[in-house]
C-alpha cells in the first residue's frame, strides 16, 4: 500500500482495508497485519488506525480479540447494504455477481413501491418528482449533475408508497442507489435515453395507475441494468486489451 497525502486519511484507511477485506487479499478468519505493520504501510498513526478499524468493525468486517489480533470476519456477517461495501463489491473480482444482487434488489422493492405511490401518493409527492424530473433534464447527459436529482427521484417514490417499513429502507435503497449512480456515471448512450421512462413512471403515478407504474418501475430498471452491463462489459474488455498488449510486449522482449 502506497503512502497518502493528508487529505482524508481516516477515510482512505477505511477504504484501503475495506477494499482488499472484500477483494479476499485478507482472508476470513485470519487476522489482520499487526497495528505496526499496517500503520507503516498505510503511513498514519494508529490513532488513525484504530478509529477506521471501529468503523470497519460496525460494518461487519473485522472484529477484535484479545491477545490475538483483529480477525476478518466471514462475509455472512458483512452489511451487504452499506454503501462502502458495496462500492468495494463493485470493485472486486466478482463484481458482475455483486451488480445482478443490486438489481435484485431493486427489482424486489422499487417497482411495488412505484404502484403503492400511485395509490398513495399526494398532490406535494408528485411535485417532488415533477421537480426531480426538471432537474434531471436540465442535468442532461451530465453523470455527476444527474445523479442527485434522480435519486430524489427514487427516493420520494419509496416515501410516497405509504408503507412505513418501505419507508424505513430509503436511506438502504439510498446507499444502493447512489452505488448503482456511481457505476453508471459514464454510460456510452449517455442518460438522457432514461428520461422518457423516468416520466412515465411519474406520470402513471399521478394518475393513479398502479399497475402502470409498477411496470414503467419495471422497465425502468431493465435499463439501467442493461446500462450496468455495458459500462462493466467494456470495462473488461479494456482491461483484457491492455493485457494482451502489455503480454505482447513482454513476449517480443523475450
Amino acid at each position: 500500500m502506497k503512502k497518502l497525502e493528508r487529505r482524508g486519511l481516516h477515510e482512505h484507511v477505511i477504504d484501503e482495508i475495506g477494499r482488499r477485506i472484500v477483494a479476499g487479499e485478507f482472508l476470513p478468519g485470519k487476522a489482520l497485519p499487526s497495528e505496526a505493520e499496517l500503520c507503516g504501510m498505510l503511513g498514519v498513526s494508529r490513532t488513525v488506525l484504530r478509529e477506521a478499524l471501529r468503523v470497519l468493525s460496525a460494518k461487519g468486517l473485522v472484529d477484535a480479540r484479545p491477545k490475538i489480533g483483529t480477525l476478518v470476519r466471514p462475509a455472512r456477517s458483512w452489511n451487504f447494504l452499506d454503501a462502502d461495501i458495496l462500492s468495494w463489491l463493485l470493485k472486486a473480482p466478482d463484481a458482475d455477481r455483486a451488480i445482478d444482487e443490486l438489481y435484485e434488489l431493486r427489482h424486489l422493492i422499487e417497482p411495488i413501491a412505484a404502484s403503492l405511490a400511485a395509490r398513495n401518493a399526494r398532490a406535494a409527492d408528485i411535485e417532488v418528482l415533477r421537480a426531480a424530473c426538471q432537474d434531471m433534464q436540465a442535468a442532461g447527459n451530465d453523470g455527476e449533475k444527474i445523479t442527485a436529482p434522480d435519486l430524489r427521484f427514487h427516493q420520494a417514490i419509496i416515501e410516497a408508497s405509504g408503507n412505513r417499513l418501505f419507508s424505513s429502507l430509503a436511506p438502504v435503497i439510498g446507499a444502493a442507489l447512489t452505488v448503482n449512480f456511481e457505476l453508471v456515471r459514464h454510460v456510452p448512450r449517455g442518460h438522457t435515453h432514461a428520461l422518457p421512462m423516468h416520466r412515465k413512471v411519474l406520470e402513471a403515478i399521478a394518475a393513479h395507475d398502479a399497475p402502470g407504474a409498477r411496470l414503467a418501475m419495471q422497465k425502468l430498471i431493465e435499463d439501467s441494468q442493461h446500462d450496468a452491463r455495458t459500462v462493466r462489459g467494456t470495462a473488461t474488455r479494456r482491461a483484457v486489451s491492455v493485457d494482451s498488449r502489455g503480454v505482447a510486449r513482454r513476449r517480443r522482449q523475450g
